[in-house]
């Protein structure tokens, strides 16, 4: 059996942070909650709680989905 590197494996979420201005979030399930101050979301491990303001969904995909705004908190609830 081939073990892959976490990053390799597909199913898994992928979360990139461009400073505190851009957050990338790939191979999420769905949003749970938005607002300017919270976005939710959830994967297939956890839920992402995204703190911030003037928080904005910039798009979304079947894939991923981009989120921008002043970025004070990502949290990863189990």
């Amino acid at each position: 059996m081939i073990n892959l590197p976490n990053d390799l494996q597909i199913d898994l979420p992928r979360v990139t942070t461009i400073g505190n201005k851009c957050i990338n979030i790939e191979n999420y399930i769905s949003v749970l909650e938005y607002s300017k101050q919270i976005i939710k979301v959830s994967t297939k491990l956890n839920i992402l709680k995204i703190e911030g303001e003037n928080l904005v969904i910039k798009y979304i995909t079947e894939d991923d989905l981009c989120i921008e705004g002043k970025i004070y908190s990502v949290e990863y609830w189990v």
